[in-house]
């Protein structure tokens, strides 16, 4: 055996053994099993063998997630796509998958490689809608031959990956070769390169990879010449002893895969990986994958690639939002933006190639330290440590100097002070601190007394060594009360105190320290200044409380000094009786007082106080607002202010001013108020007027048409005119009707008695209620009426009457305006509330009128009919459900009306009990209809109803209907409500103790929502609103006879 035989075997086997520990390492988790847990798990389909590198990192990344995941399982297919080149075997191989995994469907499905979208469709027959993770070289697919026969895809048939994304359920993770890059970095670090050769197996990827690469030489680079080194054309040995006689100076070698097939005892197999014995060619070669360039010792040079690692975590993350819930489709596709040239620095110089042709963004393996690199920490913190040494001595050099120059100083000051103590004119004593055993001060000791002192009380010699209870018997429990304070608060006492003996105030500075117990007193004589205080006290107590009756500021004003005298924060409360005067009322500057006045007022007031310096006006009058600060809150006070001029100079200019501030905020409230009740009267008076106005004009105008067509009608000849004036009437009666419901329900919103009667239901099955009853209001064949579903059944707790109306309201609307085209309505779940749209393709509304759409009597075409007082209805509504609504509309091209309102979920929908009637029997010669009503033109106008078909009695009231009914038992009751002697309540409430299948319709010229309520609450079987329609009318009672009645 040659040495080089030797060599490869013995690569060969490090290779197998590595393979080999490897699947042992994952086997617990993603082993082939014939059985399989029925707990949630992850399939992996591999498009390569067990041992393909890249497939293994990924496989890799998926494996740690499972392992962190003690709920998950995974198992892992490999498909060996070179062993597959005809449709039987890959039928084998998805008998083999529906076999193991047909039972129980996966959380969700990882294929690596392109060619493993050949099973995409058998998982969705198998799996319906199971997510698909694709980790793939190539953004597109195309038809399975091309897998199965190793070819390059044509472009006209390759289907782009982003268009399987929603179908498929699926998210895709691009594994970008960038060929091109890889071809412009060899061409970069081999400037001289004359051939070019690519080392690939015939995987599909490479097959693809080997038509790019031709395709980007002939067009870029047409001079270098191209060849595939394949297992196709060479053995192992074979392609190694061809890559190690090539020039390396002018050839570029790009290595992508070697996995080749090998028949031995009539079996064939794959042969791992060789790359590790490629890789030690004496060529520089060049990798499309980071497999071996980390590697010291190995041979790959580098290559350009993206960040294996980055990849690796976005797949684990994908997986996790998966594995929570969300699905692929929902994901975002994820293109690698970090490929960068990464080369191994040690193989770089092995090879011979320069680091100067290598580009600047590289990222290098494997690159040794510089010197400054090395040792960068240790010369930092040397530097560091010379500069704070030097720094230190320096600093202590300085400190001398000034504790030299402290020590002379303190030198001369004592001396000064010395001569001070002895020379000022107030009394000075230092004492010596007496303490007992606790350190609580007992008595003092006289030290020293200056010359003051003995002029007021004894001699130096008398007092120098005694004590100071001996000196001022009856002042010592006082000075020991304060020198005790002084010790525990560490600062100098000052404190009034008057000696009876020599009948004299003195202000008394106490100065003391523990450490030493030197006691240091100044006295100063200040009893002309404390009787001058009792005065002023007893005089300002009086001013104070009259200032403080009256909420006055008084103030001062020196204009060259430019300061007022006063508290421009509050009223001023001069001191009394033993309070100091505060720093707040001393003089302050103009400008902080003026800065004080509200922005909007200031102006005015400047310039009122600049006319009275000036002279213009004798007196100031203002009123103005001013910020205050009180418990740290801001507060807007109203002040009024008065001011005149106080002294003058020789040339007659003013020099000071005097005034007073009156806080009149609780006045300006009141005056406030009364303006505002004022305008909101006149506002209400003209509000009033103004719907008065359009309510005469809006109601006259269908009554116009009523009347006056009423009035032609009888003279009428033509059957078709008859006709014609029939329906303008009936056309402009239900628009009195609906403007009458609609002034109705605006008066019980603004009244606040509008009822919202709460409940579960379904609001799928209400829009699609609405939808069917709506269809009929559409009588344009051009216009399509169309309900946009959401999926699923939405239970909710909300007011199912008040969202019907508002669709109604807003769909009408829409119909009326909409010529031809579509009309969508529907909702969306946004949150905790509901957003529910109509859209329309009609002639749309005019940006200067979507301002005021929703105000009341506001129509966008004033010829057409309606009542303008819809789109105001639905507003209120919404705004009493807690919602808003609005308008997005472009002229001409239609409008879309929106709302919101809050909800909750609700869990069932509550169920209506239809009741269960026992039917009537009656001959149909003998079938009548019992008429309860106090009105005779009423009366007249059912008899002329329905005279022809049924037997009519009449009650005048209704304790005569109970009477009828007891004589006649008629077998349909029309019941008026509001009637003489007994109600329509009292008479159907009398008449159920009589009979309970007897129908009883509720005949009322009430139209509140909540009266129909109570009317099927008290024991009616329908409701009749007036006024009468016939054709309504006659429904109804067949309605009822149809499902109460039988006739013989």
């Amino acid at each position: 055996m040659t040495f080089r035989s030797f060599f490869f075997y013995t690569m060969r086997l490090r290779l197998y053994l590595l393979v080999t520990l490897y699947l042992l390492a994952i086997n617990p988790v993603s082993a082939h099993r014939e059985t399989m847990d029925t707990k949630d798990y992850i399939l992996v389909v591999n498009s390569y063998t067990e041992a393909f590198p890249w497939s293994n990192r990924a496989l890799s990344a998926t494996t740690k997630y499972v392992l962190d995941n003690s709920t998950l399982a995974l198992y892992v297919e490999h498909m060996n796509m070179l062993m597959m080149d005809n449709d039987t075997i890959v039928d084998e191989f998805k008998k083999n998958c529906i076999e193991k995994y047909s039972d129980h469907t996966p959380r969700m499905v990882l294929l690596l490689g392109n060619s493993a979208m050949i099973l995409r469709d058998d998982f969705r027959r198998m799996w319906e809608d199971v997510p698909i993770v694709l980790c793939a070289e190539e953004n597109y697919i195309g038809p399975n031959e091309y897998y199965l026969k190793k070819q390059p895809i044509p472009v006209e048939k390759r289907v782009p990956l982003s268009e399987l994304v929603k179908p498929y359920n699926m998210v895709f993770l691009h594994a970008n070769m960038y060929i091109e890059e890889n071809i412009e970095l060899i061409c970069q670090m081999i400037p001289r390169m004359e051939r070019f050769i690519f080392v690939a197996d015939q995987r599909f990827v490479n097959v693809t990879n080997d038509f790019e690469i031709q395709k980007i030489l002939d067009k870029k680079h047409p001079n270098i010449k191209y060849d595939l080194f394949s297992p196709q054309k060479f053995t192992l040995d074979g392609l190694l002893d061809s890559l190690n006689v090539v020039e390396p100076g002018t050839t570029g070698i790009l290595f992508s895969s070697w996995i080749y097939k090998r028949t031995f005892a009539g079996n064939t197999s794959l042969v791992p990986n060789a790359y590790k014995m490629i890789s030690m060619i004496s060529p520089p070669l060049f990798s499309m994958g980071i497999v071996d360039i980390i590697d010291e010792e190995g041979g790959m040079l580098g290559g350009y690639i993206y960040n294996q690692k980055h990849y690796n975590q976005e797949l684990t993350r994908i997986i996790d939002l998966i594995i929570s819930g969300k699905q692929a489709r929902n994901i975002p596709n994820y293109e690698p933006s970090d490929g960068t040239p990464v080369i191994n620095y040690q193989v770089l110089l092995r090879k011979g190639i320069s680091p100067k042709l290598v580009p600047a963004n590289t990222a290098f393996f494997n690159k040794p330290l510089t010197f400054w690199e090395k040792y960068r920490y240790f010369i930092t913190g040397a530097s560091v440590l010379f500069i704070l040494f030097g720094l230190f001595f320096m600093n202590r050099i300085r400190t001398l100097k000034k504790l030299r120059n402290m020590q002379q100083k303190e030198i001369d000051t004592m001396t000064k002070y010395k001569n001070l103590i002895n020379n000022m004119p107030i009394i000075y004593i230092q004492e010596e601190l007496v303490t007992d055993e606790n350190d609580v001060p007992i008595d003092l000791i006289c030290r020293n007394v200056n010359t003051n002192f003995e002029n007021h009380w004894h001699s130096k010699e008398s007092v120098i060594g005694r004590k100071a209870s001996e000196i001022f018997p009856d002042s010592m429990n006082d000075f020991l009360h304060f020198i005790h304070l002084a010790i525990k608060e560490h600062k100098a006492i000052v404190f009034p105190y008057y000696f009876k003996s020599v009948d004299t105030f003195y202000d008394v500075v106490l100065k003391c320290t523990s450490h030493d117990k030197i006691v240091d007193i100044f006295c100063l004589d200040s009893t002309e200044l404390h009787k001058a205080q009792q005065r002023l006290s007893a005089t300002n107590s009086k001013l104070a409380m009259a200032l403080n009756i009256a909420n006055i500021v008084p103030w001062k004003w020196d204009l060259q000094t430019k300061t007022i005298l006063c508290d421009i924060n509050r009223p001023i409360e001069l001191s009394v009786g033993e309070n100091c005067v505060n720093e707040e009322q001393l003089a302050v500057p103009d400008s902080q007082y003026f800065s004080k006045i509200y922005k909007e007022d200031r102006k005015r007031v400047e310039q009122a106080y600049r006319d009275l310096v000036e002279g213009r006006i004798s007196k100031v009058k203002e009123e103005y607002r001013v910020i205050s600060l009180q418990n740290h809150i801001y507060r807007v006070e109203w002040v009024e202010a008065q001011a005149a001029v106080e002294t003058r100079d020789a040339n007659g200019k003013p020099l000071t001013l005097v005034g007073s501030s009156l806080v009149i905020t609780g006045r300006k409230k009141i005056e406030q108020e009364l303006t505002t009740a004022k305008d909101r009267a006149e506002e209400s008076n003209r509000l009033k007027s103004a719907f008065l106005a359009n309510m005469s004009h809006e109601i006259r105008t269908p009554l116009n048409a009523i009347v006056g067509f009423s009035g032609i009608l009888a003279s009428a000849e033509e059957e078709q005119e008859k006709q014609e004036y029939v329906s303008i009437i009936e056309n402009n009666n239900t628009l009195l009707l609906q403007l009458i419901s609609d002034i109705l329900d605006l008066s019980k919103i603004e009244a606040g008695t509008l009822e919202f009667n709460y409940s579960n239901f379904d609001l799928n099955a209400l829009m699609l209620e609405l939808e069917n009853s709506l269809r009929l209001k559409v009588k344009s064949a051009e216009v399509r009426l169309e309900y946009a579903p959401s999926s699923g059944a939405c239970l909710i707790y909300s007011e199912r009457n008040r969202i019907s109306q508002l669709i109604i309201n807003l769909v009408t609307n829409a119909i009326k305006f909409t010529a031809q085209g579509c009309i969508r309505f529907g909702y969306e779940e946004r949150g905790k509330e509901l957003y529910f749209f109509v859209s329309d393709t009609g002639c749309g509304i005019p940006e200067e009128k979507r301002k005021a759409i929703f105000e009341r009597f506001v129509k966008l075409n004033a010829f057409a009919q309606g009542t303008g007082l819809g789109l105001s209805i639905c507003q209120m509504l919404v705004k009493h459900m807690g919602g808003e609504i609005g308008v997005e509309s472009e002229e001409g091209k239609g409008s879309t009306f929106w709302f919101t309102i809050p909800y909750e979920k609700a869990t069932t929908a509550e169920v209506v009990v239809k009741k269960k009637y026992q039917p009537i029997v009656v001959e149909k010669d003998e079938l009548a209809i019992l008429i309860a009503e106090d009105n005779d033109s009423n009366y007249k106008l059912f008899e002329s109803i329905l005279k022809h078909d049924y037997h009519l009695i009449h009650a005048w009231d209704g304790r005569e209907a109970v009477e009828m009914y007891k004589k006649y038992s008629p077998q349909i009751i029309l019941m008026d409500i509001n009637m003489p002697v007994m109600d329509g309540y009292e008479a159907a409430k009398e008449i159920r103790k009589y009979s309970s299948k007897v129908p009883i319709i509720a005949i009322t010229a009430f139209a509140y929502a909540s009266d129909e309520q109570r009317v099927m609450e008290s024991g009616f079987d329908g409701y009749m609103p007036k006024p009468i329609n016939a054709r309504l009318l006659q429904e109804q009672l067949k309605e009822v006879m149809q499902k109460r009645i039988i006739l013989l």
